[in-house]
């Protein structure tokens, strides 16, 4: 037993930090997403910080933008200079988040006394949050957010990984041009 459970806390910690990727949305009610058709992005988008460089950095931050230009275009909504229906912005957030692991060494059903151990681990959970404004009323009407477990190391295929949690994101998006 006492050898199976190095073995078992491994594989708890490796399904525990998937790669699965948690999209949710909020929106203002009563707003007819369709009559957007024009965006642009926010003047003074945040700067890379410097808290975690690995994740939050320039290449990053022109895929998100990339990635969100493309979605927008697929939703008939156009990048636009001057005076855009929506104005754009994004934030990454990272978190370093602990969570724990009981378990108990007892090999029997029945047991007189307590004799669990409690494990804990830490780990990063990175998000991104997509904000869109109205241009003419001044107000936030979407919001999308997209987290997920990060991994020690960046992923080779970043791109990529953010590509398909921009596009998750912004399946949330309330028009009918899907």
């Amino acid at each position: 037993m006492k050898k199976i459970l190095p073995l078992f806390l491994l594989c708890f910690l490796a399904l525990s930090c998937s790669e699965k990727l948690y999209v949710t949305s909020d929106q203002e009610k009563g707003i007819d997403f369709t009559q957007y058709k024009s965006f642009a992005w926010a003047e003074g988008q945040e700067k890379p910080g410097k808290s975690n460089p690995m994740f939050d950095n320039e290449l990053n931050r022109k895929r998100i933008m990339e990635a969100v230009e493309a979605e927008m275009e697929i939703l008939g909504i156009k990048k636009k200079t001057g005076t855009p229906d929506l104005i754009l912005d994004f934030h990454i957030v990272i978190d370093q988040k602990i969570s724990s692991l009981t378990h108990n060494d007892y090999p029997y059903d029945v047991k007189y006394w307590s004799e669990y151990q409690a494990e804990s681990y830490t780990f990063n959970q990175g998000s991104i949050v997509i904000h869109m404004v109205d241009n003419q009323k001044e107000l936030l009407v979407w919001q999308g957010i997209g987290s997920k477990t990060l991994n020690d190391v960046p992923p080779k295929d970043a791109e990529e990984r953010i590509k398909k949690g921009v596009k998750a994101i912004m399946a949330k998006f309330p028009t009918a041009k899907k």
